[in-house]
């Protein structure tokens, strides 16, 4: 069972540093009079992605996961929404929005660090614990600093955000993946 659910770890941490690095560049190396369009892009890009998350739901099991998915759709909905209709103050939704996703993620990263790469034997996990400290840190950082007037510092503080995100997230995929034992180990049962 350990294992299985450390499969789906390692293909969702390696889907998602990937288009973690993706995003980072991308908003990295965007233009300034280019930011509106990608920011309207992003809007649509919930929208589709919320508009998938519940025609899932209605094709699921009705489990306690699907529900908490059809509530994740809901509100990545009406986030799309808020993007698409509020476009001339988004750079103030997009600090918040991308400050508590990184908030999220350090979370999520935390968890994995003291159920997961603890578990895993392997020295120094500890550091994964530390690094999704600083993730959140950085997410607070994001969501609460009015100093971002300007749309293009912004953009580049979120984007370099993002690749720290994207590094955590790859580290997270080394530290929680458990070493293999001998017969005799804690995951045999002895």
């Amino acid at each position: 069972m350990l294992f299985e659910s450390l499969d789906k770890l390692k293909r969702n941490s390696i889907m998602s540093s990937i288009l973690l690095i993706f995003l980072g560049a991308i908003i990295i190396i965007c233009p300034n009079q280019y930011i509106a369009s990608l920011t309207l892009v992003f809007g649509y890009a919930l929208v589709v992605i919320s508009i998938i998350m519940l025609l899932n739901y209605f094709s699921s099991n009705k489990a306690l996961m699907d529900y908490i998915k059809f509530a994740g759709g809901l509100i990545l909905g009406l986030v799309g929404i808020c993007v698409l209709v509020f476009r001339g103050d988004i750079m103030r939704v997009l600090a918040g929005l991308f400050g508590f996703l990184l908030i999220l993620d350090g979370g999520r990263t935390m968890l994995h660090a003291f159920t997961y790469a603890r578990r895993s034997q392997r020295k120094g996990w500890w550091v994964l614990a530390i690094l999704s400290g600083l993730l959140m840190l950085t997410g607070i950082f994001v969501f609460a600093n009015p100093w971002w007037r300007t749309p293009d510092m912004l953009m580049k503080v979120i984007g370099c955000a993002i690749f720290f995100s994207a590094i955590v997230s790859g580290l997270r995929l080394i530290w929680t993946w458990p070493l293999r034992k001998e017969k005799g180990g804690n995951e045999d049962g002895e």
